[in-house]
């Protein structure tokens, strides 16, 4: 989508996309507690 959200070069893809994962879960609860709140 932009250049924030593609995953470092060097290091292993695995990683990158488990990073992205817990990042988009982190934000998701971020912003659901804001929601909520």
């Amino acid at each position: 989508m932009g250049c924030c959200n593609q995953a470092p070069k060097g290091g292993s893809n695995n990683l990158g996309l488990l990073m992205k994962l817990i990042g988009g879960i982190f934000v998701l609860l971020l912003v659901v507690s804001l929601f909520f709140h």
